[in-house]
């Protein structure tokens, strides 16, 4: 091409025409931005609107909730229809703009997520709350409810899923937005995580529920009532058993029998569960529960009811007389025999504290056997039964209640949801004191005890632990005609007791003693939970102190960056009156306490301290120490 024709197509394109096209470009990229302006003010009206939902939904205002979730909604259409639209899609492409544009289209896109989330519970909500709810019928639990639940269930963990996903796609960097977006997502996130790791977890028991209930066939069970006057490891000893039957959500009660009725006070034998050391040759029902978890003890029960001609089962329901006096609370009092009217506040009491007033085994096999129906009716009844599954759930943690079910899916999500009753399989340090009652006594029931730990840890991760037990037998004066027999009976006052310390895995033993008496270093297996024993009688009145000095080899995690993060889990046990515990942790010298979990406290220089009057939890903290000039944690 000529030189002269190529300067002639240069000067074709004028910086006038350059200008004007940009100038153009800049126009069109306003005009396609102007919704841009209403995303914020809308963002914050669907969060203010969902804040409000959940709160009337809290306060059991469902129209409320209904009107807030619906203004909810158009708020965050208004928040998609500027940011998702052409403008949107434009806006993102444009370089360094780009970025903060795609993530206010991340955020819009979790806000949309978490508004349908909030749309599914408020249409689910009236199957489980309200005087009109229909999940519960009385002596059934409405199958198509159910399944209602199961499917939003399985909505709303799909739509918080999408939402966390969502967040994660948020920059910490984009321009001059990039800090207020972040934390934007991070308080976002604070909402979601929790609640998507909520649906997550409760998803597998949902889907297993129209099963549970009977909707695909027959399912039978044994409901085992416990009495914590009396321990087991596991809880209270099973004084009163009954099978249950469900089919198409109808629930049907047969006879109910009492552990020291002749035929099932038999001392006899069945295949043990494997690896159980607590089976050891002949037993009675009443005695199978000695293993601390219901997987082990829950099955153990089963086969020895089936030894005794009961019908097979498909899982074991185990409930206390705490958890009963729990439902009382939000059903109101029950007439039962002997005592009459009975309300929550005395249930406990009268029950399994009130031998003296009728001590004779005839009265109490009938009180025992009333208590069947107080459990089956007052869950079943209509109404209220968001109160009652939260009931239970509490219930559970405090380890009064527990379920085993033989098929192995649907335990597993019984177990996800923490209702299995289980000791936590934790690698790190771990405080599980539980009692084993030796005296056939109901003098448990006056127990209190404290567990106390101090922990010095060590720059290694190891730490050496001092635990102090003190057991109080706080009886009431003997009132029989007859001299305490101090064992074998409702009325004795004497405590007779194992304690079963439940330790770290890979823990050494350098000191035991109960009463100032030394008790020996060795330890037993239980499936790789080493456990020590340690036995005790209390006299009215009195109290022992066992005190174990041992040796964690795991109980922090030290990566070498100058950060120690101890970790401990506690398991408690379904007590009349939950056992004090009391954990002071210290760092090597030179670490100082850098982050704390709700509960603990900052107690001197690189020291840090939990207390509980009573446990009824089953938690599990990391609190970190640093040493100076490590990277924050």
């Amino acid at each position: 091409m000529p030189s002269s024709r190529r300067s002639s197509s240069r000067r074709l394109v004028r910086p006038a025409t350059v200008v004007g096209g940009l100038f153009l470009l800049l126009v069109v990229l306003v005009l396609l931005a102007l919704p841009f302006r209403k995303a914020p003010a809308s963002a914050e009206n669907a969060k203010a609107d969902l804040e409000a939902a959940r709160t009337s939904l809290q306060a059991g205002d469902l129209d409320a909730a209904a009107a807030s979730v619906a203004s909810a909604r158009r708020h965050a259409d208004e928040v998609q229809g500027a940011m998702q639209g052409i403008g949107g899609d434009v806006w993102s492409l444009v370089p360094v703009v780009g970025g903060p544009v795609s993530d206010v289209r991340h955020l819009g896109n979790a806000l949309d997520r978490l508004t349908s989330t909030a749309e599914v519970a408020v249409e689910a909500w009236p199957t489980v709350v309200g005087k009109d709810a229909t999940l519960l019928k009385g002596d059934e639990v409405d199958v198509e409810s159910l399944r209602t639940l199961v499917g939003a269930v399985a909505t709303a963990s799909e739509n918080l899923d999408a939402a966390q996903l969502e967040l994660g796609q948020v920059d910490d960097s984009a321009l001059g937005l990039g800090t207020r977006l972040a934390d934007a997502r991070d308080e976002a996130e604070q909402v979601v995580t929790p609640l998507a790791s909520a649906a997550r977890s409760t998803k597998p028991l949902t889907d297993a529920l129209p099963d549970l209930f009977g909707a695909t066939g027959r399912k039978s069970y044994l409901l085992a009532l416990l009495n914590p006057a009396e321990q087991r490891f596991s809880g209270g000893a099973p004084l009163t058993l009954a099978p249950l039957t469900v089919q198409d959500g109808r629930l049907s009660v047969g006879e109910a029998r009492d552990t020291t009725d002749r035929d099932l006070y038999k001392v006899g034998r069945w295949e043990r569960v494997e690896g159980n050391p607590f089976h050891t040759g002949k037993l009675r029902i009443s005695t199978a529960t000695f293993a601390p978890d219901w997987s082990v003890s829950g099955e153990e029960l089963l086969r020895g009811w089936e030894r005794r001609g009961g019908a097979p089962q498909d899982g074991l329901i185990a409930v206390d007389v705490v958890a009963l006096a729990d439902l009382l609370r939000i059903t109101g009092p029950v007439d039962v025999p002997v005592y009459g009217r009975i309300d929550a506040a005395n249930f406990t009491q009268k029950l399994v504290g009130d031998y003296d007033s009728f001590p004779s085994n005839e009265a109490r096999h009938d009180l025992n056997l009333a208590l069947v129906p107080v459990f089956s009716d007052r869950l079943l009844s209509p109404g209220q039964g968001r109160e009652k599954i939260e009931s239970l759930r509490d219930s559970a943690r405090g380890r009064h209640f527990a379920l085993w079910m033989r098929d192995p899916d649907v335990q597993a999500a019984v177990t996800d949801v923490g209702l299995a009753g289980e000791l936590s399989d934790t690698d790190h340090d771990y405080l599980a004191v539980l009692n084993q009652n030796t005296n056939a006594s109901k003098a448990d029931y006056w127990q209190r005890r404290s567990v106390e730990t101090d922990v010095r840890l060590r720059e290694d991760g190891s730490a050496k632990v001092r635990m102090t037990i003190t057991v109080a037998n706080d009886s009431p004066p003997y009132t029989q005609s007859f001299a305490d027999p101090r064992g074998g009976t409702n009325v004795t006052r004497w405590n007779g007791m194992t304690l079963g310390v439940f330790l770290p895995t890979g823990v050494e033993i350098t000191s035991a003693t109960v009463a100032d008496k030394e008790q020996g270093t060795d330890t037993f297996d239980y499936y790789g939970r080493p456990y020590k024993l340690l036995r005790m009688t209390l006299p009215p009145n009195e109290s022992r102190t066992a005190v174990l000095e041992y040796v964690v080899p795991e109980a922090a995690s030290a990566p070498g960056d100058g950060t120690i993060d101890y970790r401990l889990d506690a398991t408690p046990q379904g007590m009349v009156v939950p056992e004090q515990v009391s954990v002071t942790v210290r760092w090597p010298e030179g670490y100082d306490v850098t982050d704390l979990p709700d509960g603990w406290t900052r107690t001197g220089p690189g020291v840090a301290s939990w207390q509980d009057p009573g446990l009824v939890t089953q938690p599990s903290f990391t609190v970190t120490g640093s040493a100076p000039g490590a990277a924050a944690p």
